[in-house]
């Protein structure tokens, strides 16, 4: 039996799954130019909102709107109240990052005295499959991805057919000139945190229904791997990070299915390796080169 049909079908589910906190996070950086390391922490924070919420009985469109709402409402604070006050100060990128992992450590480690020493788990519940072309999907699965595709549309509209959108992509190439055509760059600021933490909320509510179980450093390997799909697109590139999502998904699948499953959380860092070797800008180079990075 081929192992292509499979191969894409959970690759495509692996990549919508990672795209929306990848679009999420890299979408943040571009217009703030702030790199957001507390970002796997608040993606944390949204699953243990819907676990106590929903009580640990999953419902994706339930959670889908719980991780919207207290991404945001965590992601908004944040930037308004801690991230806004050192960009006005002149902070470098390099302390900025730094007070994001200071936050991103004090998220973690309240989210643990509340976990104390339990895995939280969600309640098993009988899942209808889907059979097509030889693969065997579940209907939540099929959800993850329609979701997915649904969000990266939503963002590819408002980036490219709104007035706010027009003001975002001004931002973000040039704040300077934006600020003098009339942009009011601090509001479009914090709609960029607004957009970022929505998307970190349900990317992290969607991780733990699809783990099925999870704990207060459940967000960090993920995270970790979002930022390699962010990379590998050029950073601060929505399309690119859901075209590096795309490859991860696809490739870590195939080595899963070709060589052996114990490869496939590997599969991020080789491409990233070989990505910064040969094109260290990412695929969306001419953006990527004008930013200031933090290395």
């Amino acid at each position: 039996m081929s192992l292509i049909p499979g191969i894409i079908a959970f690759g495509l589910y692996s990549a919508c799954l990672l795209a929306i906190g990848a679009v999420g996070f890299t979408l943040q950086f571009g217009i703030t130019n702030v790199l957001n390391l507390a970002y796997g922490s608040i993606l944390t924070g949204a699953m243990f909102v819907d676990y106590a919420i929903g009580q640990g009985i999953p419902n994706i469109w339930f959670g889908i709107l719980l991780g919207a709402v207290s991404g945001a409402l965590i992601s908004v604070l944040f930037g308004r109240f801690i991230v806004m006050p050192y960009v006005r100060r002149g902070t470098s990128l390099v302390a900025m990052a730094m007070v994001t992992i200071g936050v991103a450590l004090v998220i973690q480690y309240t989210l643990e005295s509340i976990q104390g020493p339990f895995v939280y788990s969600y309640q098993v519940a009988h899942q209808t499959t889907v059979r097509f072309a030889g693969v065997t999907m579940s209907e939540e699965q099929l959800i993850i991805i329609g979701a997915a595709l649904v969000l990266m549309a939503a963002v590819h509209a408002l980036l490219q057919y709104t007035r706010l959108g027009l003001a975002m992509r001004a931002t973000a190439v040039h704040p300077g000139l934006a600020r003098s055509c009339g942009v009011s760059t601090e509001r479009v600021r914090f709609t960029a945190w607004l957009v970022s933490g929505a998307l970190c909320g349900i990317s992290g509510v969607l991780l733990g229904i699809s783990t099925g179980s999870f704990n207060s450093v459940t967000g960090g390997p993920f995270f970790i791997t979002l930022v390699v799909a962010a990379i590998i697109g050029g950073v601060g590139k929505p399309y690119g990070a859901m075209i590096g999502a795309l490859v991860i998904g696809l490739v870590s699948e195939a080595a899963a299915a070709v060589i052996s499953p114990d490869y496939k959380n590997i599969v991020a860092w080789v491409i990233l390796i070989v990505v910064l070797i040969v094109r260290p800008q990412g695929i969306f180079a001419e953006f990527a080169s004008r930013r200031e990075l933090i290395g």
